[in-house]
This record gives C-alpha cells, structure tokens and sequence, in this order.
C-alpha cells in the first residue's frame, strides 16, 4: 500500500504570513492617513481634514506673540490668514514663499508645519533670449557667483624662483 502524505503548512508559515500581511496593511493605513493634498484657498476652507496650501507671505501682516500669525496671498489674490502655535521658523522674514499644512478651523488655517522657502543669494538665474527669427538662443547665467566661476578657471599664477629671478 502506498501512503499519501498530506502537505502541511507548519504553524510558524501561517504566523509569518499574519505578520506580513498585517504589517502591510498597518503601513497603507499609515501613508493614507498622512497624505495631505495640496489644495487652492477655497479648497482648504472646504476641507474637512488636513491640507496643504501655499502662497506668498503677505509681509505687512507679521504678528509673533504666543503664536506667528500672517497671511498668505495666491496668485489670483485670494488671502487666507493662518496662525503656527511653533516655535517661527529663523527664516521666516526672509520667506518669499510659504506652504502651511494644517486645517482650517472656520475662521483661520490653524498650520501644524510650515514649509518656507527663501531666496537665496547664490542662486542663479536664467535668461533666454529670442532671436528676430524665433528660435531661441543659448540662455545666459546671470548670477552672483560668476566671479567665483572664473575664479576657477583662473591660470594659476607663477611663483617666482627662490633666488629671485623669474623663469
């Protein structure tokens, strides 16, 4: 007679595959509940949950007492005051832009995290330039470093010989 075995998942397999299929499900939860789409200032003013919205600082508007108060202003020029209970960032002043993550709570978009994004002085910029007959020329950089760049590509200099005569 011949004796069929049967397969078996051992115990420990089964264990392994909770686990595994547990934990990814507790890190899909995870990443769902922390996105935050970045929304428009009516958006935001709709949402329900945590969102993300972006302006230009409004710098007249600076207020830091127990918490930093200001208001961004978007492109169509819609402004949405939004106050940050954290310590303000060292840079704030200096902001151009400013992305505030948070909720709005019917009056004010309370931020949790601020983004700020500054100028910054070595940052270049670019030009193009058109030609009469449309087509666009190589683009110039213009920016406070170029002395530095042909510092780099200077020659480097010749050092007279010791007994004081040049070569």
């Amino acid at each position: 007679m011949t004796e069929v075995k049967r397969n078996r998942v051992r115990p420990a397999v089964w264990v392994g595959v909770v686990v595994i299929v547990a934990s990814l499900a507790f890190g899909a939860r995870a990443f769902v509940e922390n996105l935050t789409p970045y929304v428009g200032f009516k958006d935001a003013r709709a949402a329900r949950g945590s969102v993300q919205v972006m302006g230009k600082l409004d710098k007249s508007t600076i207020k830091y007492a127990s918490t930093l108060d200001f208001v961004l202003v978007d492109d169509s020029g819609d402004r949405l005051p939004v106050s940050f209970s954290a310590v303000r960032p060292a840079n704030f002043e200096q902001a151009m832009q400013v992305t505030a993550i948070g909720q709005y709570d019917g009056n004010i978009f309370q931020a949790k995290n601020l983004l700020v994004k500054c100028p910054t002085k070595y940052q270049g910029t670019e030009t193009k330039e058109y030609a009469a007959d449309g087509k666009t020329a190589a683009p110039e950089r213009t920016d406070r470093l170029r002395g530095a760049e042909s510092l780099l590509r200077k020659e480097p200099t010749r050092q007279p010989a010791p007994n004081g005569t040049s070569e």
